[in-house]
């Protein structure tokens, strides 16, 4: 699927352009004579052309920030003067703005993004977006080890013009490993600090538990309806809400790395987000006990299978309000996109506003939603030999997964980028994980209920089980990391053949020019206010509007080359 998608798209221009960074510094000249001179000299045949990366000056970051602002506050077809309307909050007078029609040039004129020269508000950094005549030398360049010193010269593939990170590719290469260490190791801190909260929830489902902790309570969990409510469905949903502060600070971690790429930012909180939720919901709450016991796992390998064939039995009935109030619950909010409905609200009715926002382009969150599918599938799995009566849930939640999620897709979030089915190895290897978890926990059952047999037998499935992942891992996984030589080729000959080599070289630097992706922001916000979120968010190269993107790309690069 993932080739048949490569090989039957349109031109991209990510396929021929290759990002380079730590390019070593040269008193002589700057890094972009640098880069020039480098791909002139060992790429002579292939090379076409480069766009250097530039940092933002401060002078910059204020006037997009004001950009920013201005979309907020303003169509852009309007403008604000200053008057008096009625507070809806306190019934006083508060200063606000008048909207006066205005025309679209003053308008540009005041907002231009060309006012200052190029060379007084930015500088080169040591990165740069170097383009090829096609896509195998693209593909080659970027899986060669250019120089001597694997820190200089390194290159990678560059993601889709909307899927860059710009405000990541400035940061030095050299940092970029030290990153990633600082972020695993705050990461690790983050998992272990969160033990507390899930000990504390795992406590409130034990009654002797909350007796011990709180002895003026032992009246009321006596009633039967109260003793549900709090040991059964109050503990799944603290834990949610504590959970529910664990994607934005893995964004966060993710984006500190040094990602180039918003796909592999989502990818990287995807993974650390699926690793943090199975090692907390599930592993954390089955081998439940105090903070030094749960730490005493770790000198216990061996009697692990033994504990959780013990364990997961007994956490069934939670694992299954946390289906209910996790993933129904969650699916109805997912309808209702509660927080863009609570704006909405205090919008309309008590800021009494009637201009819809500019800014209301979703994205669909692939780090929240995938883990929580795959934690659902780890506990179908390890459950249905157990306790399966979590098994009807789970199936009706799958089923209404598909039809929302379907429908979410389709219709409400917009697709700003395509990373190529690059979510799917965290899938097959989840998958894979709970599978072979659940056989060593059979076995472990089995040879509790000293079935030495029925035991023996169950080891060839995990066997079977591992075969089938190294047998995926050698014939699909690398499709995954490199495009194959074949079809880039016959690609590149197709092209030829019909001609499209020069639309695809005009379109290569104005696709990567940095300063006109900042200053399409208001021709996107125009946009979106007047078709809605339901539009194509790619721009269409023959419409009024791509020509006036293109227009202003060609120009931005014009001043920048000048």
């Amino acid at each position: 699927m993932r080739l048949a998608y490569i090989t039957g798209s349109h031109p991209n221009p990510s396929h021929f352009t290759v990002l380079v960074r730590g390019i070593p510094w040269s008193q002589d000249h700057s890094y972009s004579k640098s880069v020039e001179s480098f791909f002139s000299t060992y790429y002579p045949d292939t090379y076409v052309d480069h766009q250097m990366i530039y940092r933002p000056s401060t002078v910059h970051k204020l006037k997009k920030d004001a950009k920013k602002m201005y979309r907020i506050l303003r169509p852009v077809e309007t403008e604000y003067v200053r008057g008096d309307k009625p507070c809806y909050l306190c019934g006083g007078t508060a200063h606000t703005f008048k909207l006066l029609q205005n025309g679209e040039d003053s308008i540009r004129s005041q907002t231009s993004i060309d006012e200052l020269h190029p060379t007084q508000i930015e500088k080169e950094c040591p990165a740069a977006f170097v383009f090829f005549k096609n896509r195998y030398a693209a593909v080659v360049a970027a899986q060669v080890l250019q120089s001597s010193n694997p820190m200089l010269w390194v290159t990678q593939l560059a993601p889709e013009p909307h899927d860059v990170y710009w405000s990541n590719l400035g940061i030095p290469y050299k940092q970029v490993w030290v990153r990633k260490i600082v972020v695993l190791l705050i990461a690790l801190a983050f998992v272990f600090v969160f033990l507390f909260p899930v000990t504390l929830v795992q406590g409130l489902t034990q009654p002797q538990v909350l007796i011990h902790w709180f002895p003026q309570i032992k009246e009321v969990l006596k009633l039967k309806f109260l003793n549900r409510l709090v040991t059964g469905y109050l503990p799944s949903v603290i834990l949610i809400l504590f959970l529910y502060t664990v994607p934005p600070i893995m964004m966060l971690l993710s984006r500190i790395e040094g990602n180039v790429s918003r796909s592999d930012r989502k990818k990287s909180a995807c993974i650390k987000i699926l690793y943090f939720t199975i090692w907390n919901v599930f592993f954390v709450n089955v081998l439940s006990g105090s903070f030094i016991n749960q730490m005493s796992i770790f000198s216990q390998i061996k009697e692990l299978p033994m504990m959780l064939a013990k364990q997961v039995p007994t956490q069934a009935t939670f694992f299954t309000t946390y289906v209910l109030s996790s993933g129904w619950a969650s699916l109805a909010f997912e309808l209702l996109q509660l927080f863009a409905l609570i704006c909405n609200i205090l919008r309309r009715f008590i800021l009494r506003s009637k201009k819809e926002p500019t800014n209301i382009a979703l994205t669909f969150p692939h780090h929240t939603e995938i883990p929580r599918l795959l934690l659902f599938g780890l506990l179908g799995f390890t459950l249905s030999i157990l306790a399966p009566i979590i098994l009807p849930f789970l199936l009706v939640y799958f089923f209404l997964a598909f039809l929302v999620y379907r429908n979410q897709i389709l219709h409400v979030y917009v697709t700003k980028y395509e990373s190529a089915g690059q979510f799917w190895p965290i899938v097959h290897n989840a998958t894979i994980f709970s599978l072979v978890l659940t056989q060593v926990i059979a076995v472990a059952v089995l040879a509790m209920k000293k079935s030495p047999m029925a035991s023996g037998c169950t080891i060839p499935l995990i066997i079977i089980s591992l075969l089938f992942n190294e047998y995926c891992r050698k014939r699909f996984s690398q499709v995954f990391k490199r495009n194959p030589a074949q079809v880039l080729i016959e690609m590149d000959r197709r092209d030829e053949q019909w001609g499209k080599e020069e639309g695809i070289y005009n379109r290569l630097r104005s696709e990567y020019c940095q300063l006109a992706y900042i200053s399409r922001d208001l021709t996107i916000s125009k946009d979106f206010s007047v078709a809605g979120p339901n539009r194509q968010s790619r721009t269409d190269h023959n419409s009024p509007q791509g020509a006036d993107e293109n227009s202003l790309k060609q120009a931005t690069e014009l001043e920048l080359r000048q």
